[in-house]
Order: C-alpha cells, then structure tokens, then sequence
C-alpha cells in the first residue's frame, strides 16, 4: 500500500475517534516512518509496511491518546516524552507556568517546590525560563521515571530533582510552591481515551475532588509558604475559598481563569492583604 493509500484508508477508519482524522493518520505515519509530513506529501506513492501502521491505527480507533502512541506531547514551547504512567499535559496549565515565572521574577524567588511533578511540563518550563532550584514530588515511580527522563533530555539535572513521596513529606519549605495535583471527583464521568489510558493517581481526589487542594493549602499555612500557585477543578472556587476561610487566609488568595473562561487555578501571595 502506498503512503496515499494509508492516509486515506486510516482517515475514513479513525473518523469515529478522532476530531482531525486525516491529521492523526499523518502524525501517526510519520511517527512510524520517522519523518516530517512533508516527506509524505513528497513521497505519496512509496510503499510502506500497511501491517504495522495497522496496529498503530487501531491503537487509535480504542481511544488510546495520540500522545501515547507517539510517546510525544507539545508543552510550552518544546516537546516532552510521555508514557502511561504520566498525566498527558494539557494547554491549561501552561497558564500555572505563565504565573509562576511572573512571580519569580518580580520577587527574585530562588528555591520552588512542585507537588506532583508528572512528565515534567511544569518544573522543566519554568527551569528553562528562570534562573531556580526546584525540588519535586511525585507518589509514582512511573511518573519519576518519565520526569527524570525529560529533565536528562533538557540537561536540567542541575537544577530540578525529584523525589518519591507525597506531597512535601521529602522536600524542604519552598519560597514558590507549584501543583496541578488530582482534582477531579471519582464519581465524574471522563472520556474514554482518559479513564481507560491515563493514571488514576493524577485525576481523582476524595471529598469531590477537593482533598489534595486543601491538603495543599493546609502545608501554606501550616509550612508559611510565602508563595503558591495550584491549578483546580473549573467549580472548586468557591469551596476551596471557604476552605481558606478556615485557615484565615483567603485574603491572600486569588483566582485565574483560563482561555474558555472558566476557573482554573489560585494564586496564594503572603504579602497580599
């Protein structure tokens, strides 16, 4: 089968799944062939393997993420290795990047702590940008695993290290602390190709969602935490505004929204009254 043939075979099978059909067919080719798409529209009557291209597209058609199949995932302004076992990085949270490297800067802020460090994405944006250390958590050793592999891939090790525990049971008092820490209620229903692909660990939370959020505010308060910023669920606002009531430090809180207009994520400043 031509490299035409396959693209439009693959096109009408993942039409079902996928929102771009022909655009994934072409990602998932050049993925196998190792090449830029490009060489597809230069080289369209060349023969390829169809039966392994098969296997990746129906890899596909069972809702498998894109991101998994190709152990690739834009970020930023870069590219990270993803594998199950790490949550893919969403577009969102680049927002939680945009204010964390706002904040170093105007406060000179040289010692950061992320919760939760995932593939990455978070510490390796902001390590690339600012002139920090930053010390991570992650309860996964399969997400350890893909975060130090990217940080080798970004020559970061001099600045992001990682540990295994649970929130900052490993790691000294932050002046910046940075999380998108599992926010999503259990009971919650979630698309395929992330419930069945995508670890559960870094989704759901007890008490609707809530319990890391306030388990993260209660280390604020309770470590002095000069300054936090933490990603939520678009409907946590309000509970974790009244949560921080508890703590007597909801003045020292605010809120951002993100690009759809729906709430994302707060802002903990101490010198904020």
């Amino acid at each position: 089968m031509t490299i035409k043939q396959a693209i439009a075979w693959a096109s009408k099978e993942l039409t079902q799944i996928a929102q771009r059909p022909r655009l994934e067919a072409e990602i998932l080719l050049c993925h196998m062939l190792n090449v830029k798409r490009e060489f597809l529209i230069l080289n369209d009557s060349k023969s390829i393997d169809f039966q392994e291209y098969k296997i990746l597209i129906n890899r596909r058609k069972k809702s498998e993420p894109i991101e998994y199949i190709t152990n690739k995932v834009s970020f930023w302004d870069f590219e990270l290795f993803i594998a199950k076992g790490a949550l893919i990085p969403r577009p969102e949270t680049e927002l939680l990047v945009e204010k964390a490297i706002t904040l170093i800067n105007k406060h000179n802020i040289k010692n950061v702590a992320e919760i939760g460090i995932g593939s990455g994405a978070i510490s390796i944006a902001v390590a690339k940008e600012c002139n920090v250390k930053i010390l991570a958590s992650d309860i996964s050793l399969d997400a350890i695993k893909i975060a130090n592999k990217n940080i080798q891939n970004f020559n970061l090790q001099n600045k992001i290290t990682v540990k295994n525990c649970s929130l900052l049971d490993c790691i000294d008092i932050p002046e910046l602390l940075l999380s998108n820490p599992p926010y999503i209620d259990k009971n919650f229903t979630l698309e395929k190709n992330i419930l069945e692909y995508e670890p559960h660990t870094a989704l759901f939370a007890p008490n609707k969602g809530l319990e890391i959020l306030f388990n993260i505010l209660d280390l604020i308060k309770q470590k002095n935490i000069p300054y936090a910023i933490c990603e939520m669920g678009y409907d946590q606002k309000e509970p974790i505004l009244n949560y921080a009531k508890t703590l007597n430090i909801a003045d020292n809180l605010t809120f951002y929204k993100d690009l759809a207009g729906f709430d994302r994520g707060f802002v903990y400043n101490k010198s904020n009254k």
